[in-house]
């Protein structure tokens, strides 16, 4: 699984656009690409956006191919590019910079 996210891509509001794939073995089974409803401060706020929508989708998956018979491979590798993004969702505490 592979998440990003443009950060302030839209000139007019300047809103991200984040998005993800899921593959299966080689089969891409689930894509998502959207404008982020809120304006995020940083990259990483917009990287980490992205990758909680991913995580999301990745449980809702697990659980579909469970009820399909399927097992899922757990953990399930998830590659981000943005190194503060990958810090907080390791480390998911308080910070004053992550408010």
């Amino acid at each position: 699984a592979y998440c990003d996210a443009d950060w302030a891509a839209c000139a007019h509001t300047r809103r991200s656009v984040s998005g993800f794939v899921v593959f299966l073995g080689n089969t891409l089974i689930s894509w998502k690409s959207k404008k982020q409803a809120t304006i995020a401060l940083s990259s990483a706020e917009a990287e980490y956006r992205s990758l909680r929508r991913l995580t999301a989708e990745l449980s809702w998956l697990s659980r579909l191919l469970a009820e399909l018979g399927l097992t899922s491979v757990t953990p399930i590798p998830v590659k981000c590019d943005n190194l503060a993004a990958i810090y907080i969702a390791k480390n998911p505490v308080f910070h004053e910079r992550t408010k």
